[in-house]
């Protein structure tokens, strides 16, 4: 029983020190950095094409059978075999910067306990998004749209105590989109990035694109977590709109819904602006 007692300790241990060293082994690792920010140039991309969809929306009401999401980002992209290795290429960069963050919020001591915590769960988030590229490369084709989002809500809406789950979803939505607009206000997401050395124009773009990119980012996706909670409280899957839902609702709207949707896919370009600085100067690998 000693001898239990004892070695689980030390065994436990044994686990952390594994643990901090291959994180500094991912961490420190040059190549894997470097297929990290080849994940944040993939959410550029990403953001870039989900901009012009926004722009068709706005001028002709969309494209039939093509959604403003990730599914229609990922049907534009899929038309040929070179789409399809773009595809695989971000699904390999979004998992390899989540392993980066997770790993630095690991070996990264010199950070707050709270930083080091947002680090890892901002690592797992897009450890999870590699789901989404890669189960459409596995022939799921719904993977984004809002049909798929419907039949998820309505398969939990099911579960004992699904209507809370979902509206739980939803409040952690509406804090992530206030968090992020805190952040980009007071101009948080500038103590991760490397930007000692930049020239001063550089560092005035990533604070202008990052301030308006971000926030508006949280803005557009604000709505969505409002929709998951009045599906819980409704019970009905069918209030579980998304992105492309809420996008065509402007659209439908006067003058106003397409100088509305103008100014999102603005917000948006931006965004995607200020993805492309953070891949140049995010230091990845740090719990920052």
């Amino acid at each position: 029983m000693g001898a239990t007692t004892v070695s689980a300790p030390r065994g436990h241990k044994a686990a952390q020190r594994k643990a901090k060293k291959a994180a500094t082994a991912i961490g420190g690792s040059r190549t894997a950095r470097g297929v990290a920010r080849a994940g944040l140039v993939a959410r550029s991309m990403f953001y870039l094409l989900l901009t012009y969809l926004t722009v068709r929306v706005a001028v002709d009401g969309g494209s039939p059978g093509r959604q403003t999401n990730a599914n229609g980002a990922l049907t534009v992209i899929a038309q040929d075999p070179i789409g399809m290795a773009a595809i695989a290429a971000a699904a390999l960069g979004f998992l390899a910067l989540g392993v980066v963050r997770v790993a630095g919020a690991v070996r990264d001591r010199s950070a707050q306990t709270q930083q080091r915590m947002l680090t890892a769960l901002q690592g797992t988030f897009y450890v999870a998004l590699t789901w989404v590229p890669l189960s459409f490369l596995l022939g799921s084709r719904d993977t984004g749209s809002e049909q798929a989002q419907h039949t998820e809500t309505a398969r939990v809406l099911g579960w004992p105590g699904g209507r809370f789950l979902i509206a739980g979803v939803g409040l952690v939505v509406l804090g992530v989109c206030g968090y992020q607009i805190r952040m980009a206000l007071r101009q948080d997401f500038t103590d991760g990035l490397g930007l000692r050395a930049a020239p001063r124009w550089v560092c005035r773009l990533v604070a202008a694109a990052g301030t308006v990119g971000i926030a508006a980012r949280a803005l557009v996706f604000l709505p969505v977590g409002v929709f998951l909670i009045v599906s819980a409280v409704q019970a009905d899957p069918r209030h579980a709109k998304g992105l492309d839902a809420e996008l065509a609702l402007l659209a439908r709207q006067s003058w106003w819904g397409p100088a509305i949707l103008g100014v999102v896919a603005l917000g948006l370009g931006v965004f995607a602006l200020y993805s492309l600085l953070e891949a140049r100067y995010r230091r990845v690998g740090r719990s920052s």
